[in-house]
């Protein structure tokens, strides 16, 4: 035993962010087919998920998706990581680049979207695109190496969403840039469902859901370009100070995770989900801007762990010193705006393989 401690203590001392977990209590019983004689544990000082290299973890770990775990084939190989985890394929991560390739089929992790998810794990953790994670700054997605693309038929992009897409050129701008950069196929139309009035994240009788509904009534989809979210708390304010405790937060956020899990039920492939630019100062709003900044990661989070790859777009950044980007209502799209948009979702398209075969 003494031995054992003092490899895990040479090992750990290699590591530049060392992360300990304050006492899990779960049962110690279970056993990992991760390889060695040495089944990873939950004790006084667990090492489940936390920040690792190649040589890291103790024996009997694996180093997947950067923290320490177990592979895995299904869920109840995990449940001596406590009630909360769950085998989780990497697919979807790595078409993110946010694992790399090549690694176990799935792993051991824990879900979120809340932080409030992540505490059994203890409070040096967070909710970091949808899975528990330390404490630290989230690394950039891996840079990935395309194959020569093989556009994507525009009948298999279909496009959900609010009244900035249904009211602006944004599909036919997204169509246009997307067929340029050869993403799309040069023939037929993508598929847009967006709607002012069907526009609510949450699920419901005016749920982006039913555009959905409508989407896989008339045909397969491989990609999905959508928004949502602002319609929600617009229609059921959280006042000047909201917080994830909102019913409308709650509403949204379950609602993303029930068309989430449908499009990937659905064999769809890919999501661009884009959210919303900060509004200008005049525009009526800003007085959901508070709310929005809420809702964001917690949208980010239930696209992070989808079982499909969704790639979450931030158009804060975007949209940051071009108040011409609204319209002179200051809600809705510009021409300017639906263009940079369209744009930026093909860039994303490009930059993670979205138009591979």
């Amino acid at each position: 035993m003494a031995d054992l401690m003092q490899r895990r203590s040479r090992a750990f001392a290699l590591r530049l962010a060392r992360v300990f977990v304050l006492a899990v209590a779960v049962p110690l019983a279970a056993a990992f087919g991760c390889g060695g004689d040495m089944k990873p544990s939950v004790g006084s000082e667990t090492h489940f998920l936390t920040l690792c290299d190649d040589d890291s973890c103790p024996d009997g770990w694996q180093c997947l998706c950067g923290v320490c775990t177990a592979s895995c084939a299904a869920d109840d190989e995990c449940a001596g990581f406590g009630s909360h985890a769950t085998c989780a394929p990497l697919g979807p991560r790595e078409a993110e680049g946010r694992c790399p390739a090549d690694e176990a089929p799935a792993m051991c992790d824990v879900g979120c979207v809340y932080g409030s998810d992540c505490t059994t794990l203890g409070s040096e953790f967070r909710c970091e695109q949808g899975y528990c994670r330390p404490r630290v700054e989230a690394p950039d997605p891996e840079p990935l190496t395309c194959e020569t693309p093989q556009p994507i038929a525009r009948a298999n992009v279909v496009v959900l969403g609010d009244s900035l897409i249904e009211l602006s050129d944004f599909a036919t701008d997204l169509e246009t840039a997307g067929t340029t950069a050869g993403v799309f196929a040069s023939t037929g139309a993508l598929r847009s469902y967006a709607s002012a009035l069907y526009s609510i994240l949450a699920d419901g009788p005016f749920s982006i859901n039913r555009q959905y509904d409508n989407a896989r009534n008339e045909g397969t989809a491989r990609v999905v370009v959508m928004d949502g979210g602002a319609t929600d708390v617009l229609n059921v304010p959280c006042g000047a100070t909201p917080t994830v405790d909102c019913m409308a937060m709650q509403n949204a956020a379950a609602g993303g995770e029930v068309l989430l899990g449908s499009l990937a039920s659905d064999g769809v492939e890919h999501v661009v989900y884009f959210f919303y630019g900060d509004p200008p100062p005049t525009s009526d709003l800003i007085e959901i801007k508070p709310s929005l900044d809420v809702l964001r990661p917690l949208v980010e989070n239930a696209c992070g762990k989808a079982g499909l790859a969704c790639h979450f777009l931030d158009l804060r950044p975007l949209f940051a010193l071009h108040p011409e980007y609204f319209a002179q209502d200051g809600v809705n799209l510009s021409a300017a705006g639906a263009s940079a948009i369209a744009d930026a979702v093909v860039s994303v398209m490009l930059e993670r393989c979205v138009a591979a075969p």
